[in-house]
C-alpha cells in the first residue's frame, strides 16, 4: 500500500517531472475553463450564432460565468483531496466495499437534508414520473457513485492518491470532445490548447512517478547485500 503523502525529491529527475506535470496538468485544466478563443470549426447553426453575436452579454452573466470557472476550480482542488484523505482510510479501513457503502448512506442524509432545506414541503420533485428518470437514478447511483468510488479507491490503494487524482483534468477534455462530436458545438483554440497541455502534463506526471519507482526498485535489492557483507566482515 502506498502512503497517504507524496516523496517529491527536486533533485532527481522523477520529482522534477511529477511537479512540472502537476503544474501543467492545473493549467490546461484552467485554460479549458478560462480562455476560448477564435473557433477553429464552423457552427453547426449559423442562424443561432449570429443572433447570439446580436445579444451583447452583460458584465453580470460575464461576472457568473468567471465564477462558475473559479468554483470548478476550486471543485477538482477539494475532489483532488479526497484521494488522500482516502489513502489515509485505507491504511485503517482497508475494505473498499464497505467503506463506500458508509460514505454513499451518508451523503444521501446530507442530500436529503439539503433537499429539504431548499425544497421546502414541495415533494413533487422527488417522485420518479418516467422510465427515464428511473434508469437515470439509478445509473447515477450504481454507476456513478458507488462502482466508480470502489474504483477509485481500489486505485488510491494500489497505486497511490497522487497517481488517481492526476486523471481528474481528463473530465474537461471528454466534456469538450463530448461538445463537438455530440452537440456539435463550436471547437475553439483554448479547448485544443487545454487539452493538449492536459495530456502533456499528465504524461510527464506519470513519468516522474514511473522513473521514481524504478529508483525504489533499483535502492531496495541493494539493502539485503549490504546487511549480508556486513555480517560476513564481523569477527568470529
Amino acid at each position: 500500500m502506498h502512503n497517504s503523502l507524496e516523496t517529491v525529491d527536486l533533485k532527481s529527475k522523477g520529482g522534477i517531472g511529477k511537479v512540472l506535470g502537476a503544474l501543467v496538468c492545473v493549467g490546461g485544466a484552467m485554460l479549458l475553463g478560462l480562455y476560448k478563443g477564435v473557433a477553429l470549426t464552423k457552427p453547426s447553426n449559423p442562424q443561432a450564432l449570429t443572433h447570439a453575436n446580436s445579444l451583447s452579454p452583460s458584465k453580470r452573466a460575464e461576472r457568473w460565468r468567471n465564477i462558475g470557472t473559479l468554483a470548478l476550480v476550486a471543485g477538482c482542488t477539494l475532489w483532488s483531496s479526497w484521494f488522500f484523505i482516502q489513502a489515509r482510510i485505507g491504511k485503517q479501513y482497508p475494505c473498499q466495499y464497505s467503506s463506500t457503502t458508509f460514505m454513499s448512506f451518508f451523503s444521501a442524509l446530507q442530500s436529503a437534508t439539503l433537499s429539504l432545506v431548499v425544497g421546502g414541503r414541495d415533494f413533487s420533485s422527488w417522485i420518479l414520473s418516467s422510465k427515464v428518470e428511473m434508469l437515470t437514478v439509478l445509473y447515477a447511483g450504481i454507476m456513478g457513485s458507488g462502482l466508480s468510488f470502489v474504483g477509485m479507491s481500489w486505485c488510491v490503494k494500489k497505486r497511490g492518491p497522487l497517481f488517481t487524482a492526476a486523471f481528474s483534468p481528463l473530465i474537461q477534455v471528454v466534456v469538450a470532445m463530448f461538445d463537438f462530436s455530440i452537440l456539435n458545438e463550436q471547437l475553439h483554440l483554448g479547448s485544443v490548447l487545454g487539452s493538449v497541455l492536459v495530456i502533456v502534463g499528465l504524461y510527464t506526471l506519470l513519468w516522474g512517478k514511473s522513473k521514481d519507482a524504478q529508483n525504489c526498485a533499483i535502492k531496495q535489492p541493494q539493502a539485503p547485500d549490504d546487511q549480508e557483507q556486513e555480517y560476513q566482515e564481523q569477527p568470529v
